[in-house]
């Protein structure tokens, strides 16, 4: 029986600082963006608060509303690019951030499949604290209704470029006996790197599946009419 993936929970220390700079020496690290400004979609189906499937199922047996997980809004009416709120749910499944954690959510489109890049916002250096953004990246198929989320696994992707270093530029950084491979690649390599990735499933994370909530007023709208 092959060994079973870790799971993205694990990725605590990877994100101690709002998705910048403090991070796991056992997993790779992306510097830069998957995207060119010609790859950016505006996916308006992600716009919205998202739950569980499972506390959505179980929400309709309890008749209590289930808690969203994640709440995605437009930043800005001349950007195609979101801002994305960590709540509970997400950060005790993803083991990441901190409730109420935002980030800055792009997407992009790579032969005919959606991908998000996930990084701090704003981008850049924060000189206060002196780290740099990095980027974490998963294939997303979402509706009206449904997100289906698929994350590149930062540990796995380490493991194979030990084994595999030049299929990805990358460097690695050494401090003792300590070391942590940063990755180097730009745009068009690390889109080929997911596409080839996502189809052969071996450094995605287990498939995360969340239901649209309905807007917070209409959500209260149902309540007092049932009340």
């Amino acid at each position: 029986m092959p060994a079973r993936r870790p799971s993205t929970r694990w990725l605590l220390p990877l994100v101690c600082v709002g998705l910048g700079g403090c991070f796991s020496l056992d997993t790779a690290v992306f510097l830069n963006r998957g995207y060119t400004d010609d790859d950016l979609v505006r996916e308006e189906a992600l716009e919205g608060r998202w739950a569980r499937e499972r506390d959505v199922d179980a929400a309709r047996l309890e008749d209590e509303p289930p808690e969203p997980v994640l709440s995605i809004e437009l930043a800005d009416a001349t950007s195609p690019c979101f801002r994305v709120t960590f709540h509970e749910g997400f950060v005790s499944d993803m083991m990441m951030a901190k409730p109420a954690t935002s980030a800055k959510l792009c997407t992009f489109r790579v032969s005919g499949q959606t991908f998000i890049d996930v990084t701090r916002w704003p981008e850049g250096i924060d000189v206060e604290a002196m780290t740099l953004t990095w980027h974490w990246f998963g294939a997303v198929d979402v509706s009206s209704d449904e997100l289906r989320l698929k994350l590149l696994h930062p540990f796995l992707v380490a493991d194979y470029l030990k084994d595999h270093p030049l299929d990805l530029p990358n460097v690695t950084l050494e401090n003792g006996d300590d070391k942590q491979i940063v990755v180097t690649a730009g745009p068009q390599d690390i889109q080929m790197f997911l596409l080839l990735h996502l189809g052969h499933g071996d450094l995605m994370d287990e498939e995360y599946v969340l239901k649209k909530l309905p807007p917070p007023d209409v959500a209260e709208a149902g309540d007092e009419a049932q009340d």
